[in-house]
């Protein structure tokens, strides 16, 4: 029996007599750890926690909550209050993943070691009594083994005492272990060390803006490493009885999320989109629809749920050219400048056009996000866009006041691979299309057509008269639940990225 399945039956007895669960329901996956499964920076920044990829195995009743944070042992999750904040969330059929080891190790820190015996599993015994108070199953992880070889090219094992202790507390408490450790080393071991450097971080100079000096890591992982990671950690959960295995998404649809997003990556138009703000310390930042953007006018989640398809984030800060271009499999144009937005708005000239174009007919995949009369440049926008059979009407539609939400309602949606599974979405104050040849419409609504595509070339084109997508209509934390914007979002980019070109293609 291998190590992930050693301690299954009385967890899973245990966590089954204890919970009451719905099927289909709603399910929260609360995460708590270190940096090696903490969610890290989406835009120009190459580090991926396991728990961040989480979310790709799922279906969409599941909802990943991860509070995991770099440098965080048992003791500093705990004295920095952080454990307070997730417990008061926990509730019956929730689940509490738990993974430290990495910083509870480090005997010269005070503020995080702790002793493997007593204070590291005094504290793991805390959060297990602390999820079962509530209702929630608690998942006992060992800690991700570090990438360090023998002599004989073997993986060293990094948390010896520390998986060990997390192991006989599954055992004694009847807790649902994964033994990433276990299963971490083998597959360190099966790819060997030089093809274990593509889990890790392996990063030369000057290719993220944010680690100009590259950086060799043997701690954490990059965008493929950590998938492979939480594909472990999945593993561990179809081959149990806990009711959230009914929830993971088939090996076929992972796979194909997989296949799909290799070398895929989605630019992100900041210089004809370039606003600041001065924030709460007086610094100038950019925001308004961009990935770092975490408030409702951000995209934020957006990036999160690309992230999740397995495609990697870029933005461009410069006018588009061939060389810059040829990056990126998607490109997304939002909700161009207008002098009243920005001192200097930058606008969509004819060289752009003509380069935009050609990107596109030798494969490229546009997105077209405007708005409505009086918050979009269109005059510059529509030069490109006519290139494609598509006119932005400069009107405003869905004038949704207060909320009335229905307003913005559309749910006769067409059967097609970007609404697949959707039944409701929302858009407020929107400009309508006109299309022609060789555009067709995608979304009609009384007489109106709201979306559209084009297949110019050997490329497509998406265009809807609003940025759509942002922070703030994104999920039901604002829309009433039946809006389904964010199935709508990962429904939308999984068809456009399966359909873009690898950038090795580009």
């Amino acid at each position: 029996m291998n190590h992930a399945n050693r301690y299954l039956l009385p967890a899973l007895v245990l966590s089954i007599l204890s919970v009451s669960f719905v099927p289909g329901g709603p399910v929260d996956v609360f995460l708590i750890g270190d940096s090696t499964m903490a969610d890290k920076p989406l835009a120009d920044y190459p580090e991926r926690g396991w728990g961040q990829m989480l979310p790709m195995f799922f279906n969409d009743s599941v909802t990943v909550r991860n509070y995991a944070h770099n440098g965080r042992s048992t003791r500093s999750f705990i004295d920095r209050g952080e454990w307070d904040e997730v417990y008061k969330q926990l509730h019956p059929g929730s689940y509490l993943f738990i993974q430290f080891g990495h910083n509870d190790e480090k005997r010269s820190d005070s503020t995080r070691y702790t002793d493997p015996e007593t204070s590291f599993r005094g504290n793991l015994i805390r959060f297990v009594e602390g999820a079962r108070e509530k209702g929630a199953v608690p998942v006992l992880i060992t800690p991700v083994n570090r990438r360090e070889y023998d002599k004989s090219n073997h993986i060293i094992e990094t948390h010896l005492e520390y998986s060990r202790a997390v192991r006989s507390l599954a055992t004694e408490e009847n807790v649902f272990l994964i033994d990433l450790d276990s299963s971490s080393k083998a597959l360190f071991d099966a790819v060997g060390p030089d093809s274990s450097k593509k889990i890790f971080l392996s990063v030369s100079k000057n290719e993220y803006k944010r680690l100009p000096d590259g950086k060799e890591d043997n701690t954490h992982f990059q965008q493929g490493g950590a998938i492979r990671i939480a594909n472990l950690v999945v593993d561990a959960i179809r081959k149990s009885a806990l009711p959230l295995s009914h929830d993971i998404l088939s090996r076929d649809t992972v796979n194909s999320i997989i296949g799909g997003g290799v070398d895929k990556v989605v630019g992100l138009d900041c210089y004809h989109n370039n606003e600041w703000k001065t924030d709460k310390d007086g610094k100038e930042i950019r925001y308004h629809y961009i990935w770092e953007d975490e408030e409702n006018s951000g995209y934020s989640e957006l990036g999160g749920i690309i992230t999740n398809l397995n495609a990697r984030l870029s933005e461009l800060a410069t006018a588009p050219s061939a060389e810059l271009l040829r990056h990126y499999s998607v490109f997304i144009i939002v909700d161009p400048d207008t002098p009243s937005e920005t001192k200097d708005p930058k606008y969509i000239e004819p060289d752009q056009v003509k380069t935009i174009t050609s990107w596109v007919e030798s494969g490229g995949v546009l997105l077209l996000f405007a708005n409505d009369k009086g918050n979009c440049e269109f005059f510059h926008l529509n030069q490109l866009a006519e290139q494609f059979g598509i006119h932005f009407n400069e009107d405003s539609r869905n004038d949704v006041v207060g909320q009335d939400y229905d307003t913005g309602k559309f749910d006769n949606l067409p059967d097609h691979p970007v609404f697949r599974g959707v039944h409701k979405i929302f858009l407020k104050e929107i400009s309508t299309l006109t299309v022609q040849s060789p555009a067709t419409p995608l979304l009609r609504d009384n007489g109106d057509v709201i979306m559209a595509t084009s297949h110019v070339g050997k490329g497509l084109v998406f265009a809807v008269g609003d940025p759509w997508l942002y922070n703030e209509y994104l999920d039901n934390k604002k829309l009433p639940v039946g809006f389904e914007n964010y199935k709508a979002a990962r429904s939308l980019f999984r068809f456009l990225i399966e359909r873009s070109m690898s950038i090795k293609e580009n």
